[in-house]
């Protein structure tokens, strides 16, 4: 135990009652109680506290007499060196648990967070072999998973995609798809066989050179990933860099499909060999694993990457308490040189600005006993909720109300006047009465999901609030007492995300009736089986009509995406999962 944690206990029992800087009487037995250690002990302790300036201490002489302690430091003071040390030693948790204990009634907390935010961003180090550049990057719940098949969240999958490479991947300003570890591909007449065909040479992070048989390995474990491999017939190594698939129906836009990070390439043998993989994973990409903590992530640069190594050289994302996100800072729209004050922010540090591809919104649990389960009581509440009121109250970065599940051109035509006294006649004719309705949401919503539930209150409808933790998966959530789940989506303006969308088990696809399953498959198909784009959107904005036309989902704002960091750094763009890929970073000072 540190100088500072025993001084702090010692405080928490005595100088709580009497002060800093006031003498109180303590004899070493008493000493030795509080401090669970003999009174030898308790001598040697206390010479590195008075050695440390932390108390002063006066022997009693002779039988009888008592000894003087003084505490000399603040609580306070002592908490926060002690909290920066484990942080400096990269145990953030242990921190936060010491300010948890001991800085009750204090600003520790706060003015800990704010001393964290400076410890984020770029920092720039000389080792022996030169510089070394890395960065220390905040995020405000924890990776579930690496295994790229049981990924839901967008954080989970920007990690995975730091590590690992698909066939082909996906060029979001040039709208299509690129070769990755494929160099090429080719496919038959009906688009039901497709053949890639892999470069050499790209090695594994464990130095071993990827082969079709570690594509066909990685394809297989899709089998029970039903969105992203039901259609995959067969898949079969053609010699050792080339790989055929044999698909069950057309599908004109199946390298888009594969550029999903669901379909990342992993090592066959490490994946049979260990079952922990996941905990230190191994793949081609641009960063190979380092360690994962119940603190932190680190990742080095790959020196070998077949598309050029990272410029950076250490990315180190360290798990922040889910409660600090309030005080904390997000990474995602401040990235500093470590460098610069606040004056400098304001001024001359740049920003980007984008729509988020995606929405907020509530998915209403059609199989669970309810008042949700009426459709004229969930048009009522899609109707009693001002997407534009709550806009105007809530600001943020709410954009606009939502529509749909991606921005158009039409958001303007969402009534600024919602019709309450039809939604007060739906809700009598859905013969509700007052029942509580369980809306489960997670803390990064608090602001909406509180809005919500006081405006409906305003119209006897009673909303229960649960709150989820980020840390739990999707499918550990206890859906069957959830009547309605608000969240966010993010995903890509694209076709393959919306089949993604509504067949990977996500809440929406979780919530929705076996029929309405079935028909939304049966559209996908369609939608893939055609040939030209224009055609399969057709197809699959069926589905999104007809999801909008039963109130499976209420949509509520869409949002915009903002980045601020210093002009000296570079490579800085926001992918489609609302992240910030590390590669491609620099600094140009």
């Amino acid at each position: 135990m540190l100088t500072e944690e025993r001084y702090l206990h010692l405080y928490s029992i005595l100088a709580c009652k009497h002060g800093v800087e006031k003498d109180v009487e303590v004899s070493v037995q008493q000493l030795s109680t509080a401090l669970h250690c003999t009174p030898r002990n308790v001598k040697i302790i206390l010479r590195k506290l008075v050695q440390e300036n932390l108390i002063a201490w006066r022997a009693g002489l002779g039988r009888g007499n008592r000894s003087q302690l003084s505490f000399l430091a603040t609580r306070e003071s002592v908490l926060m060196r002690l909290a920066q040390h484990f942080a400096l030693q990269g145990e953030y948790k242990r921190a936060f648990q010491h300010i948890r204990q001991y800085g009750a009634g204090t600003a520790v907390r706060p003015d800990f967070i704010h001393w964290m935010n400076s410890q984020f961003g770029y920092h720039r180090e000389q080792e022996d072999e030169g510089e070394w550049d890395s960065l220390r990057l905040p995020v405000y719940r924890s990776l579930i998973t690496l295994d790229p098949k049981e990924v839901l969240y967008s954080f989970s999958a920007h990690m995975v995609r730091q590590m690992f490479d698909s066939l082909v991947t996906f060029d979001q300003k040039r709208r299509e798809v690129m070769p990755s570890l494929a160099h090429a591909w080719e496919h038959d007449d009906k688009g039901q066989t497709w053949t890639f065909y892999l470069r050499r040479g790209i090695m594994f992070h464990h130095g071993r050179e990827l082969t079709a048989d570690d594509v066909v390995f990685s394809m297989k474990r899709l089998n029970s990933c039903g969105w992203c491999a039901r259609s995959i017939m067969n898949v079969e190594s053609i010699g050792q860099r080339s790989v055929r698939f044999t698909l069950a129906k057309p599908n004109w836009i199946f390298p888009r499909f594969l550029c999903s990070f669901a379909y990342s390439i992993v090592p066959e043998e490490l994946v049979k060999e260990d079952e922990s993989f996941w905990r230190h994973p191994v793949g081609t990409g641009p960063f190979r694993f380092v360690e994962w903590t119940e603190d932190y992530f680190k990742l080095h640069a790959n020196p070998q990457y077949f598309q050029g190594r990272a410029h950076i050289d250490e990315a180190i994302i360290v798990m922040m308490p889910e409660d600090t996100a309030s005080f904390g800072i997000r990474w995602v729209q401040l990235l500093s040189d470590g460098e610069q004050d606040d004056s400098v922010h304001t001024q001359a540090w740049k920003s980007e600005e984008s729509p988020s591809i995606g929405c907020s919104l509530i998915v209403w649990n059609v199989n669970q006993e309810g008042p949700q389960q009426s459709l004229k009581f969930r048009q009522a509440v899609d109707i009693l909720i001002d997407r534009n009121k709550m806009i105007r109250e809530l600001k943020d970065e709410r954009m606009y109300p939502a529509i749909g599940f991606y921005p158009t051109n039409d958001e303007v035509v969402y009534p600024s006047s919602p019709d309450r006294q039809y939604a007060r006649r739906l809700l009598q004719e859905a013969n509700y009465k007052g029942e509580a309705v369980q809306l489960y949401t997670y803390t990064a919503h608090e602001a909406e999901v509180n809005w919500i539930s006081k405006e409906l209150a305003g119209y006897g409808v009673d909303v229960q609030i649960h709150w989820q933790s980020v840390h739990t998966p999707p499918d550990q959530c206890n859906l069957q007492q959830a009547d309605g789940i608000l969240y966010s989506i993010v995903c890509s303006d694209d076709e393959v995300d919306l089949v993604e969308l509504y067949e990977q088990g996500s809440f929406l696809s979780r919530n929705m009736t076996q029929e309405l399953i079935r028909w939304t498959r049966d559209q996908t198909d369609q939608a893939l089986g055609t040939r030209y784009k224009e055609d399969r959107i057709d197809w699959l904005k069926r589905i999104e009509r007809r999801v909008i036309e039963q109130s499976q989902v209420l949509f509520l704002t869409h949002q915009t995406m903002n980045t601020r960091y210093h002009p000296s750094f570079r490579g800085i763009v926001l992918n489609e999962l609302g992240w910030i890929d590390f590669k491609d970073i620099w600094l140009s000072r």
